[in-house]
């Protein structure tokens, strides 16, 4: 059950044709202890003429019309965190510009978990996405990733802590919309095990002034940004710019120079973000240990096929086929398990490199 409080907050932000910026003017006597109503009214009414304004007032007193959004809301599985509720997150609460409702699907209690950002391009080289993966799911362990669901390394973020179900996607649209569509089942599945979020009511198409405005609240909800890829203009450095205006820690992977898709990482870390190699660069900035698992052993086909690709670098299928003495259909289920183990990469065009 919803209070007054946070009703009254949803049927506004649910009203057609209000500006935020008197939403926000709205909030200010809304969270006082005896708000006065009247004031909430007169708001209403000088946002807008040509008597639109009696429409608004008359829907935001209407018991039917704010039942009615509460209905809409709760048949499309939406649960509503507003900044009136116990549960809306205490750091993006501190940020300059929190949002006032948080529509939401999936288990909203990781809103009240340490939130780790994990951010990237969408141009992300493939060794990158599998390393991202990698460190997203290591991170997941100690704190619930938060990233959006672009192709590229948000995905990548997303994937590697989904296992753990300590992920929670951001996105710049309302549930009504899927965007990208290639990233459908990935999106149902952290509804599913996560925590999908946005400010937005469902109806809102994606728009690209809605993006950066997104990147305000996975900078808002963790402790940390970490960026994986970004080019001299890419919006996970905005992401980082927020967090370091939130007085939020920056993290960055190195690249080697003259890497377009590292270009911006290397700023990042030049201006005094933490050159991060692996998840301990993360950890002991925060006073933290972890203790991973103890990786399984290569033995065999797998471990022959490993130190080849750590040898030599990035081969061809019939080359390492050739260089092992093997048919390709042999060598085929081998690669495929050191893929799902993390240790070997698949590059396009039938070519292999091994993680390290």
């Amino acid at each position: 059950m919803y209070t007054e409080r946070e009703i009254n907050l949803i049927t506004l932000c649910a009203l057609e044709g209000i500006s935020y910026n008197y939403i926000h003017e709205l909030c200010s006597e809304l969270n006082k202890d005896k708000p006065d109503y009247k004031k909430p009214d007169a708001v209403l009414i000088k946002s807008h003429s040509d008597g639109v304004y009696n429409k608004l007032k008359a829907q935001y007193n209407d018991p039917a019309f704010r039942e009615e959004v509460l209905k809409k809301l709760d048949k499309k599985g939406i649960t509503c965190v507003t900044l009136f509720s116990d549960n809306y997150p205490k750091l993006l609460k501190e940020t300059d510009d929190p949002p006032l409702v948080l529509y939401c699907k999936g288990r909203t209690e990781l809103l009240k978990t340490k939130c780790f950002a994990v951010v990237g391009s969408r141009k992300c080289p493939l060794k990158t996405v599998a390393d991202t993966k990698k460190i997203s799911g290591e991170l997941a362990q100690v704190f619930t990733v938060v990233s959006g669901i672009a192709e590229g390394a948000d995905a990548a973020a997303v994937e590697g802590a989904l296992k753990t179900g300590n992920v929670i996607c951001v996105l710049a649209y309302g549930f009504d919309y899927i965007y990208p569509t290639m990233n459908a089942q990935l999106l149902k599945s952290v509804e599913r095990k996560g925590l999908v979020i946005t400010e937005y009511p469902p109806d809102t198409p994606p728009k690209v002034y809605r993006f950066p405005a997104r990147n305000r609240i996975i900078a808002g909800l963790s402790l940390g940004t970490l960026v994986v890829s970004a080019a001299k203009k890419s919006g996970a450095l905005i992401t980082a710019d927020l967090a370091v205006d939130n007085n939020r820690e920056v993290f960055a992977f190195p690249y080697y120079r003259e890497t377009e898709a590292g270009e911006g990482c290397n700023s990042l870390i030049k201006q005094g973000a933490h050159l991060t190699e692996n998840i301990l660069d993360i950890l002991k900035e925060f006073g933290l240990d972890l203790s991973l698992p103890k990786e399984e052993e290569l033995q065999g086909d797998e471990l022959a096929l490993y130190n080849l690709l750590c040898e030599e670098g990035d081969l061809y299928m019939p080359v390492i086929a050739g260089k092992l003495k093997k048919q390709v259909n042999q060598i085929l289920p081998v690669i495929s398990r050191l893929e799902l183990k993390g240790k070997v990469i698949r590059l396009g065009g039938n070519a292999f490199s091994a993680i390290k």
